[in-house]
């Protein structure tokens, strides 16, 4: 029983570094962008030179100039703006995806205080249960470059 095991272990030493010796980085796109790079992306920011001397690749950009992108889930390729009420610290905000869009190349995200009853399920209550409450539709103003 005792060599049983000890080969056992050795099996699955050799599958364990086996696995490790791939080093698969993905499939490389035809036009040489990564995956997640915006083709609008300038040239001189996709690669940087880190102060040790080391390059570094860009692997995630959105330059936003698409007008009227709007991020509803399934809209868009990359984001998603939630639809949710904020859960956290007992906030009384609520994310709406009517709120993101782009514009003049730029992300917009609106502030808007609208009140507007949200039924939704609360896991943190007592006896967690499905909920309806007045919340405010809050998001934060427009993002600048």
């Amino acid at each position: 029983m005792v060599l049983h095991d000890v080969l056992v272990l050795m099996a699955l030493l050799l599958l364990h570094v086996h696995a490790l010796d791939y080093d698969f980085e993905g499939y490389p796109t035809r036009s040489g962008i990564g995956a997640w790079v915006d083709a609008d992306t300038p040239l001189d920011a996709r690669s940087k030179q880190s102060s040790r001397g080391e390059s570094w690749d860009l692997v995630m950009s959105d330059e936003f100039e698409e007008e009227g992108r709007t991020f509803e889930a399934g809209k868009d390729h990359i984001w998603t703006a939630l639809d949710i009420p904020d859960g956290v610290n007992a906030a009384i905000g609520l994310y709406s995806p009517a709120n993101v869009y782009t514009k003049n190349g730029k992300l917009i995200n609106r502030v808007e205080e609208v009140h507007t009853n949200v039924t939704y399920f609360n896991q943190w209550l007592e006896v967690p249960a499905i909920e309806t409450n007045t919340l405010v539709r809050f998001s934060i103003d427009e993002i600048e470059d």
